[in-house]
């Protein structure tokens, strides 16, 4: 398995001197929240040819955009490169896809991108587009699912749900209501649109008193994807596909959440005993 047989092309590639509206937009056109950021250099005199800059992710934008030199601006008013991660991971199409993921397993990579032999950006490699590897496979999901996952409720505040992401690397999280219903999921990227949303539209003076009243229930997703503890993980993969999610949450018998599954979980469990073992 080769690199070029898994390279997304739909992924968004734009100029790193875009601004992150510009970038925003098109990860809305193209469900893709991840973007690889190109920019021109004079490989000689009079010749010049788009290189790789650097990548943004959701989580880029959730780590950065609540920072003090950038709680007063607006995302059309801001450059991409003021959010990128600089000197990414990318390989070329004749890479051997086995050494890709092991990469993207011990780094948390959610994207690779993917140049020909001539370094032309050509698309990137998903973690969300290789779990379909796993189409399939009868393990039941409780073998790898995660038993203590960190639980979002409908009231709490989105500073809250976004220090609680960076602080533990996730970016999926169960909703339960006053209830302890299981009412929808929450991901990074909810998170990063939302607070998006909340500076372009929001005037600076105001910004520090109203963020305080983003809450969870605002913004996060309904009917997440659902499943049984004894369901494959086969079935997993159906699911957080058919949702375009991150995860789905596995729940008992009675309905109470059991655990998640996520696509780094899936990607990890792909390497670890159907690649490397």
């Amino acid at each position: 398995m080769k690199a070029r047989d898994y390279v997304f092309r739909e992924v968004p590639v734009i100029d790193k001197n875009d601004t992150l509206y510009h970038a925003f937009k098109l990860v809305e056109k193209t469900g893709i929240d991840k973007i690889i950021a190109t920019e021109n250099r004079v490989i000689e005199p009079g010749k010049e040819v788009k290189s790789i800059a650097g990548i943004v992710t959701s989580r880029d934008i959730v780590l950065k955009i609540a920072t003090e030199r950038l709680r007063l601006t607006t995302p059309s008013k801001v450059h991409l490169s003021s959010f990128m991660s600089i000197n990414p991971y990318f390989v070329s199409v004749d890479e051997d896809l086995t050494n890709v993921i092991k990469v993207m397993v011990e780094k948390g990579y959610g994207i690779v991108p993917v140049v020909s032999n001539d370094n032309e950006v050509l698309g990137g490699i998903l973690r969300d587009e290789l779990i379909k590897l796993a189409e399939g496979d009868d393990t039941e999901v409780r073998v790898i699912m995660d038993t203590n996952p960190l639980i979002a409720r409908t009231t709490d505040r989105i500073l809250k749900i976004r220090q609680d992401m960076l602080n533990n690397d996730i970016s999926f999280m169960p909703v339960l209501d006053e209830r302890d219903e299981l009412v929808g999921y929450i991901t990074i990227y909810e998170v990063a649109y939302a607070l998006l949303k909340f500076q372009d539209i929001v005037p600076a003076k105001h910004r520090k008193e109203r963020i305080m009243h983003l809450i969870v229930e605002d913004v996060m997703r309904f009917r997440p994807p659902r499943l049984r503890i004894v369901d494959t993980v086969s079935v997993a993969v159906k699911e957080i596909l058919k949702k375009n999610s991150r995860g789905a949450v596995v729940v008992d018998e009675i309905g109470r959440v059991a655990g998640v599954i996520t696509s780094h979980i899936i990607l990890k469990y792909l390497y670890e005993r159907k690649i490397s073992g």
